[in-house]
């Protein structure tokens, strides 16, 4: 008898023991012991299902080693590798690539410009990057007369010359509908830190914010296009409003098709003396070195299963983003999904109601864009994989910081990047969306539902990027997207990511997705 409650002592001690070491651990890594709600998890972020920063940034550095992601180049391929082999670790399972080959055009990036170079009148001129998919030039050059384009300019005019543009200055006010539309921040929902905005309806000035500015002046490299094409000129130069080290390595947007007619991009001291030659008629010789491969490229489409996946009652929240671009936060909206998935993995499948169903499309940055090809689209193949789609998601241009332009300068502001956050026309999303933005401290950011005025009374814009798929499917959607100044262009490198923010934006769009997941529609 003695033995045997000696034997309970120390069991019962060791028992003891590792109850106390198990709490401590717990302790000292925050856990707790008690059963996780995970229904509770679906629509509350629990900050032990969430990336951290640090596995954040390790992703984006990974990115940025490889440089530009352009579709199907080496680079791409590398960040594509990485997303699927991370949502394979997340239980994302029926992973299917959609292929297809397509002409890629290419030359060297910034600051390599040793395949893109322009002499005006015989004098070397600075150039800060080419129009994307403009054709090409032998080693030697083409040399032509240069004219300068008017909207006046006869197009018989321009047949055989190099043809030298001018961005539009902005508009002054009253400004038209359209431009306020299009090119300034709109009325919203709701925003945090209005202090920190600009004006609504008014021009964003490049010192607090360059990407309207931005924007505005890459829209008109279409006219560029355009009139090149019609008028079979010899090549053209277009002189931006920007200086230097604004507009090195700008990646042209929209992305035309493939056409003929090189073309450098000069800043406007450089462009300066461009347009007083082309005003005399002097003679230019551009030089832009370009090769066309073809190039496999493919759609990822994978699932996160829910309860009742591989079933007729299976429903599914459509997870979308781009996956191509000339910077690394430009097409990191892929990680944005990575961040949601990886935190749905937490929670069991039979805890999950819905499948997560990921759509990451290849086709932003080829010629003639998501148009051109439509055929080689997913959905398009596969029109019935709509059906059991009833939500979507989408992520783009995540974690960024503001950069400002001056006469000199052109650098951080100090301040992120606005972003936006879109919700379709029903009030109960809208009201989830400013408590997701709320309770993950998402700042900086405006809500926003383009299919009615604002708070103001005002409209509240354009749904931008690939969730607006969202109103032509007529599905209940969130979508994000910052205003990206800096990251239109490759010289956008790690340096401007900001970690912590990105985690805040994909708590956040993981709680509206978690709210999707449960809603009854």
């Amino acid at each position: 008898m003695k033995r045997t409650i000696n034997s309970i002592i120390t069991s019962a001690a060791v028992v003891f023991f590792f109850v106390c070491v198990f709490s401590a651990y717990s302790s000292e890594t925050g856990k707790t012991n008690q059963p996780v709600d995970f229904n509770k998890a679906l629509t509350e972020i629990n900050p032990d299902f969430m990336i951290t920063p640090d596995e954040a940034y390790d992703w984006h550095l990974h990115k940025d080693k490889g440089g530009p992601t352009y579709s199907g180049n080496a680079s791409w391929q590398s960040y594509m590798s990485l997303i699927e082999k991370k949502l394979k670790q997340c239980g994302v399972v029926d992973i299917t690539k959609n292929k297809w080959t397509y002409k890629r055009w290419y030359t060297s990036d910034w600051p390599d410009d040793s395949n893109w170079t322009l002499v005006s009148d015989g004098h070397p001129v600075k150039v800060a990057h080419y129009g994307a998919y403009s054709g090409s030039t032998g080693p030697e050059g083409i040399t032509a007369e240069m004219v300068l384009y008017t909207p006046k300019t006869p197009m018989e005019s321009l047949k055989g010359k190099i043809v030298v543009f001018r961005t539009a200055p902005h508009p002054k006010p009253p400004l038209d509908e359209k431009y306020k539309i299009w090119f300034t921040l709109n009325d919203y929902e709701y925003r945090n830190e209005s202090d920190e905005f600009p004006p609504l309806f008014t021009q964003v000035p490049p010192s607090q914010s360059v990407s309207y500015d931005v924007w505005w002046q890459l829209r008109q490299t279409v006219m560029v296009y355009k009139v090149l094409r019609k008028s079979q000129a010899a090549g053209g130069i277009v002189v931006f409003n920007m200086g230097y080290d604004r507009l090195s390595g700008l990646y042209s947007f929209p992305v035309m098709p493939h056409y003929n007619a090189p073309n450098l991009y000069v800043d406007r001291i450089s462009g300066a003396k461009v347009i007083e030659d082309a005003k005399a008629g002097k003679q230019a010789t551009i030089k832009l070195l370009a090769k066309v491969e073809p190039t496999e490229t493919y759609q990822l489409i994978g699932y996160l299963p829910g309860q009742h996946y591989g079933t007729q009652q299976d429903e599914k929240v459509l997870l979308t983003s781009h996956t191509d671009g000339p910077a690394v936060l430009q097409d990191n909206g892929a990680f944005g999904l990575l961040g949601i998935v990886a935190y749905f993995s937490h929670i069991p499948q039979a805890e999950r109601p819905r499948t997560l169903m990921l759509y990451l499309d290849n086709r932003h940055y080829m010629p003639g864009m998501e148009k051109a090809f439509a055929e080689q689209d997913y959905f398009t193949k596969n029109p019935d994989a709509k059906n059991s789609i009833v939500a979507l998601v989408a992520t783009e241009h995540l974690g960024q910081i503001e950069f400002g332009e001056t006469e000199s300068k052109y650098e951080p502001t100090g301040k992120l990047e606005p972003s936006f956050l879109w919700s379709r026309n029903n009030q109960m999303l809208i009201d989830k969306a400013i408590k997701a933005v709320q309770d993950n401290n998402w700042s900086r950011v405006m809500v926003q539902c383009v299919e009615r005025p604002g708070k103001h009374g005002g409209p509240q814009g354009i749904w931008y990027g690939l969730g607006k798929i969202a109103l032509e499917w007529n599905l209940p959607a969130y979508g994000t997207m910052g205003t990206q100044g800096a990251y239109w262009a490759t010289t956008a490198r790690i340096d401007t990511f900001n970690k912590e923010h990105f985690v805040s934006e994909v708590a956040a769009m993981s709680q509206l997705t978690g709210e999707l997941m449960l809603a009854d529609f």
